[in-house]
């Protein structure tokens, strides 16, 4: 095991072994829930009034997955975000071949900095990636970026009460996490930036009945893994999806939906 390595960059979490082991382990839309959690999201922002049409910013679309259900499920212009080069250049590809390169546009840039105008954007979503980010930054920018009263649909993993600092260090060593929040974390912040809270919910439960179990060519699969990249990769990938359902079982993990509205434009009187 690697237990004396120095804390794992969001980069090299999501090299090109850590990639086949992500896809491998959640699925295309590198998602717990794969893309029946990008469908229940989408009903979920549905129904809270999520634009249908114009233009929505995606925060770390990766493989751009759920960015193309997104542009398909509401008519919409989907620009990407994401600081990784070779998801953009992945993402781009498959774009081109579904023929959505001109509704879903892959964007490299950090989402602390969104390189959108202010009030620009009639939508945002995100799954799962807010982990590893400055998450007050990123949300600040993308209250920034919506147009008043659109719709921030978003879900990413989150602490419980019970985490330790033990933990912490921990995902941040394993998984490049340099924070968690939890639920109530969350919606303060969003509170303070101006947005109305309409969800935000504790979805551990129903998210780990999704999880996928063993495969039948697992043990194919991981030989194949170790003699690709070695044998030090495989454990350092086992090492993080063991810390993390330890995490999960021991209840100071957990996973969680959130939708907010930006606070429409007062009118003067």
């Amino acid at each position: 095991m690697m237990a004396n390595v120095a804390d794992r960059s969001v980069g090299e979490f999501y090299d090109e072994p850590g990639m086949k082991w992500s896809l491998r382990s959640v699925g295309r839309h590198l998602h717990p829930g794969s893309e029946e959690a990008t469908v229940n999201l989408a009903a979920r922002a549905d129904a809270a009034g999520f634009a249908h049409g114009g233009v929505i910013v995606e925060i770390a679309s990766a493989l751009g997955a759920p960015a193309r259900f997104v542009a398909r499920r509401f008519a919409s212009r989907v620009v990407c975000v994401d600081m990784d080069r070779r998801m953009h250049t992945a993402a781009m590809a498959a774009n081109r071949d579904q023929g959505m390169d001109r509704l879903v546009q892959p964007v490299l840039a950090r989402a602390e900095r969104l390189p959108l105008a202010n009030v620009s954007c009639d939508g945002a979503w995100s799954q799962d990636a807010l982990c590893h980010m400055d998450k007050a930054a990123v949300l600040a920018e993308v209250g920034r970026v919506l147009k008043p009263g659109s719709v921030l649909a978003f879900t990413d993993f989150i602490a419980r009460p019970s985490i330790t600092e033990h933990d912490l260090a921990g995902l941040k060593r394993l998984w490049a996490f340099p924070s968690l929040f939890t639920v109530p974390t969350y919606v303060s912040q969003l509170d303070r930036l101006g947005f109305e809270v309409m969800l935000a919910e504790d979805r551990t439960t129903a998210i780990a009945a999704q999880r996928r179990g063993g495969l039948p060519d697992d043990d194919l699969w991981w030989n194949d893994f170790v003699q690709k990249w070695g044998a030090a990769q495989a454990n350092a990938r086992l090492e993080a999806g063991q810390a993390w359902q330890s995490l999960l079982l021991a209840g100071r993990t957990g996973h969680a939906t959130f939708i907010a509205r930006k606070a429409p434009q007062r009118k003067v009187p």
